[in-house]
């Protein structure tokens, strides 16, 4: 029976925008879709369990109000993101997880993120944004990325800490960052945790549901969206980033051998001089195929 219940890859979609707050606001990180789909390349043993992600997101920000249309009434410029990626996570024991890839991609128009926002906005009756002519020129985006996860359990099974450090090296974004997260609830090693999406290639690990808040810091050297490419100043507007970037999360998540569902509340301090505090909601929805 369990290994009639062992599940090799998933599909994986989330959406993450502020207007899930109800709050009316558009604003700053505007919107996300990220797809995924996982896979584990070998059955795996005791000793080592891989995963390999393979990515395809989209993303766009936008300043505090989008109907202004003068530069100096920007406090963000507006930018789109599009890119995919590849990575590869390795299990060497229950408790931690060593993760690293390469992302490729696209910032201006060629991200299609004004044409999108402009659609939607258009469709649900929205206020049509008016400064997408001074966003972040197109520009290549490549990144190394890599990050190192580690749990550590206070009760078995129940209740548990995990130390995130990250770094992202590259023409879209160069930064670190250490974040903890704890967990309290129905919780399994990091090895089968949705926490770090490792269900898969697991025997059925039962029903899951936690509670989780966290928070991190992240030293910033570069990002694309806010100052523009590293090789030319082309973009009309850019913003001076913040090198330190603190985040808040609060969430819960539930799921079974089949599927996870994960919803998430994300807060950051500002990322840009001139802009403010920003916030967002995220919907994560995995779904495991079996084995075959």
């Amino acid at each position: 029976m369990g290994q009639n219940a062992y599940r090799k890859s998933e599909f994986s979609f989330t959406t993450e925008n502020d207007v899930y707050l109800l709050n009316r606001n558009d604003e700053y990180y505007s919107n996300g879709f990220l797809f995924h789909y996982r896979f584990v390349p070998n059955k795996p043993d005791s000793s080592n369990k891989e995963i390999i992600d393979i990515e395809l997101s989209h993303k766009f920000y936008t300043p505090d109000d989008l109907l202004y249309d003068e530069i100096s009434e920007l406090d963000r410029p507006y930018a789109g993101l599009l890119y995919a990626g590849i990575s590869k996570s390795k299990f060497k024991n229950e408790h931690s997880r060593f993760k690293y890839g390469l992302v490729l991609g696209t910032t201006g128009k060629a991200s299609g993120a004004e044409a999108l926002q402009k659609w939607y906005h258009n469709a649900v009756g929205f206020k049509q944004p008016r400064g997408w002519q001074y966003q972040i020129k197109t520009a290549l985006v490549l990144n190394a990325t890599a990050e190192y996860n580690r749990q550590f359990t206070l009760v078995p099974k129940s209740m548990d800490f995990i130390s995130s450090s990250s770094a992202s090296l590259g023409t879209g974004h160069t930064n670190i960052a250490q974040n903890v997260d704890f967990r309290m609830g129905i919780i399994n090693a990091l090895r089968k945790s949705p926490f770090v999406n490792a269900v898969i290639g697991s025997q059925n690990p039962g029903k899951l549901g936690y509670v989780v808040f966290g928070y991190g810091v992240s030293y910033v050297i570069h990002d694309i969206t806010v100052s523009g490419s590293l090789f030319n100043n082309d973009s009309p507007h850019t913003g001076r980033q913040m090198p330190w970037v603190s985040t808040f999360r609060a969430g819960w998540a539930t799921g079974n051998e089949k599927t996870t569902f994960k919803i998430m509340f994300h807060w950051f301090s500002k990322d840009v001089q001139t802009a403010r505090n920003d916030s967002y909601i995220s919907f994560a929805f995995d779904f495991r195929l079996r084995n075959k």
